[in-house]
């Protein structure tokens, strides 16, 4: 390392100067103020970079995917728990029938479906319903036959829509589906919608539309 005489430092900024228009000098310096472990510091990251932090990373990004598939799985299993909840629901429904609309109707007696797909058959072969109207209607979830509680001479078909939680859709499904089977059989019809829990938009629209809210605790 040559100095020549205009590189004559007397202060700090003198040398920066000067290790500008000496790069090579740079180098000298870092090397005579770092410690070895400083200046090998750019090195070791790189390598910490590919042999630790990237594969490690890509652990991370993996187990990312995994929880991700285990969130979906979790929410498959709801909505199957779910669906289960209703159908032992409905199955309940129709084993205790009599004492869950005995308010409503006396002699209640659940049809099979088969009875009421003859209902809705022999009027699709009279023009009663249409097909769309009838394949609506083979989804309900309980259909009865009984006489109102409050007038014994009356005969009505209770038509049922079972819901652990009601909506107004349960409701709105409930009258239509009953409407439907008001016109096969010609007889006066009731909508139900049992439930253990319902919405404020159930209650309005049952009001609304005539439609009787059943709640059961168990």
């Amino acid at each position: 390392m040559q100095v020549k005489a205009n590189d004559k430092i007397d202060t700090f900024q003198d040398l920066v100067r000067i290790l500008k228009s000496h790069p090579e000098w740079l180098e000298e310096l870092r090397q005579l103020i770092l410690t070895t472990e400083l200046l090998e510091l750019p090195k070791k990251f790189e390598q910490f970079l590919v042999n630790e932090f990237r594969p490690l990373k890509k652990k991370v990004d993996t187990l990312e995917q995994d929880v991700a598939g285990l969130k979906q799985d979790v929410k498959i299993l709801k909505d199957d728990v779910g669906i289960l909840k209703g159908d032992m629901f409905e199955i309940k429904l129709k084993d205790k029938a009599p004492s869950r609309f005995g308010s409503i109707i006396r002699r209640c007696k659940v049809l099979n479906p088969e009875k009421y797909v003859e209902i809705l058959d022999d009027a699709l072969d009279e023009n009663k319903i249409n097909f769309a109207e009838r394949e609506d209607a083979l989804d309900v979830d309980l259909v009865a036959t009984g006489v109102l509680t409050k007038d014994p001479t009356k005969k009505v078909l209770l038509i049922a829509e079972a819901s652990v939680k009601a909506d107004k859709k349960d409701v709105e499904r409930a009258y239509k589906r009953a409407q439907i089977f008001k016109k096969a059989s010609d007889i006066e019809t009731l909508a139900v919608v049992v439930c253990k829990e319902k919405t404020q938009g159930a209650i309005k629209k049952a009001q609304e539309l005539g439609v009787i809210l059943v709640d059961v605790l168990r």
